[in-house]
């Protein structure tokens, strides 16, 4: 055994010096083999490329470098047998090709569905001829006028009257302030205003955090999970009830009253004849096809 044990040792210690060789190699005919190296994550035997995905998972910027490598399409190769293959593409030619021209021929099937059983039975969620109404639904609302009007009144305000004086009180505080963050919150405000009316006023000098972001997030973080971690693990887990499925059965609950919440004060405007503009139209026709 100690021999055994030896070898081992010996073998994993030239690996290494090799591969160290070959990153710090200064000759023009290793250049390529470093800059390959360095720029796309190893398919190693077995545990394919997740041990490069979890050194890199902190640095976004290194997953760009990674898909202008690659010409915007890239082949992520998960651990030996667990089926986590993954392409992943940002080529709006792809992307068109998949979601518009070609949609009915990219099936999700119940796999994809149980990993998305969040959103229910949505778009996100949806095949065939389901799929295909609830999209000509969703682009009629978009394409109205009423709406585009609305939206557009919306985010003028928004970015008038929260945004930029926000940006000037910060400048004038000197104070560091997260643009992602700020962005999300700017985005989900509107949003939020255009489809119900009601504004949850995330976007503040105070920047308190709200219960449905929150959920949003955490329902965002354990379906990337569920990506890249064994369907019974994640069951389990989700049986059993801690780390990322505890969130995201909290955040489902949670979800769930707000939009319940929302849809209820929609219905009764509505109902009183207070509110006729692009979402009700909308609302109506989505209840004439459920």
């Amino acid at each position: 055994m100690a021999s055994i044990g030896l070898f081992e040792a010996f073998l994993a210690l030239f690996c290494f010096l090799i591969v160290n060789y070959f990153l710090n190699k200064k000759p023009f005919d290793f250049l390529h083999i470093k800059k390959t190296l360095q720029s796309y994550p190893w398919n190693w035997p077995f545990y394919g490329m997740t041990p490069g995905l979890l050194v890199r998972i902190h640095r976004i910027n290194d997953s760009v470098e990674v898909l202008e490598n690659s010409n915007m399409t890239f082949p992520f190769k998960g651990p030996w047998f667990a089926g986590k293959n993954v392409l992943i593409t940002v080529d709006p030619a792809n992307i068109q090709h998949i979601v518009s021209s070609n949609f009915s021929n990219y099936i999700k099937g119940a796999e994809f569905q149980e990993i998305f059983e969040v959103y229910g039975d949505g778009i996100i969620n949806s095949d065939a001829e389901r799929a295909s109404k609830l999209k000509k639904c969703y682009q009629a609302l978009l394409h109205h006028q009423g709406f585009q009007k609305d939206s557009m009144s919306v985010t003028t305000s928004k970015l008038k009257d929260v945004l930029l004086p926000l940006f000037n009180h910060f400048s004038e505080a000197g104070t560091v302030v997260d643009l992602q963050d700020v962005f999300r919150r700017f985005t989900f405000d509107t949003t939020l205003v255009t489809i119900t009316g009601s504004d949850p006023r995330s976007l503040s000098i105070d920047m308190h955090e709200n219960e449905f972001v929150k959920a949003l997030d955490d329902v965002a973080e354990a379906i990337v999970y569920r990506h890249f971690t064994l369907r019974f693990m994640w069951n389990l887990q989700k049986w059993i009830g801690f780390g990322p499925e505890k969130k995201m059965v909290e955040a489902d609950a949670i979800i769930d009253r707000v939009c319940a919440k929302y849809i209820s004060a929609k219905r009764d405007e509505i109902q009183q004849g207070t509110q006729d503009g692009a979402t009700s139209w909308f609302y109506f026709s989505h209840e004439a096809r459920s």
